[in-house]
Order: structure tokens, then C-alpha cells, then sequence
């Protein structure tokens, strides 16, 4: 990839923009449907702490052999976000939030 436009047609590269879309599109649907504004202070720690234990819970499920979709990896990180937003003190619905119990565990063992 010499090109700066070579980004765009890497597999990799495409499949990451995927996740993150999925992610932001998922986030936005929780904190409107939580009636929150997306300039909400609290939601800066709640999406540090969610980062964090996102890339560890994925970096697991990668050492782990689990070839995830981008629904699931957005999944795992709306399962973080909520638990990110609990600790700031904010009520987070269940519904709506991807279960599996695979990101569960994964989840946990890495809040343990």
C-alpha cells in the first residue's frame, strides 16, 4: 500500500470502518433511546471505561479463536458500554442490548 488512497480497497481497513459503524450506530440508538443527549457528561467515563474493557474482552475473544461478525463485535461493545454506563450511575435497559453468552463470559472473565 503505497497510495494514500490504497486504504480504502484494504480488506482489513473495510472491515474495521464495518465495526465501527455498527458500533456508532448502535450507540447512538441506545443513548436515544435512553432520552440522553449525546453531550451528556457522564458519558465520557462511561465510554473510557468502555473502550478499555472492550479492547481487552476482544483481544480475549481474538486469542481465544473467536472469529466474530461485525453485529457481534458491536454487541460485545454495547455489552461494555452499558456496563461503563452502570458505573456512572446511569440505568441502562436490557432490552435491545445483543445477548450471548459467549460475550457475557467474555465479559466477565475480563471484569474479574
Amino acid at each position: 500500500m503505497n497510495k494514500r488512497g490504497d486504504w480504502g480497497s484494504d480488506p482489513s481497513v473495510r472491515r474495521m470502518r464495518s465495526v465501527f459503524s455498527h458500533m456508532e450506530a448502535e450507540q447512538k440508538k441506545l443513548i436515544k433511546n435512553m432520552g440522553m443527549s449525546p453531550f451528556d457528561k457522564r458519558l465520557r467515563s462511561a465510554r473510557e471505561e468502555a473502550k478499555d474493557v472492550f479492547e481487552r474482552s476482544w483481544s480475549l475473544a481474538n486469542s481465544r479463536g473467536l472469529n466474530m461478525d461485525e453485529e457481534e463485535i458491536a454487541g460485545l461493545y454495547m455489552r461494555c458500554l452499558a456496563w461503563g454506563l452502570k458505573n456512572s450511575g446511569i440505568q441502562v435497559p436490557t432490552e435491545g442490548l445483543l445477548y450471548d453468552e459467549h460475550l457475557n463470559m467474555l465479559l466477565q472473565e475480563v471484569l474479574q
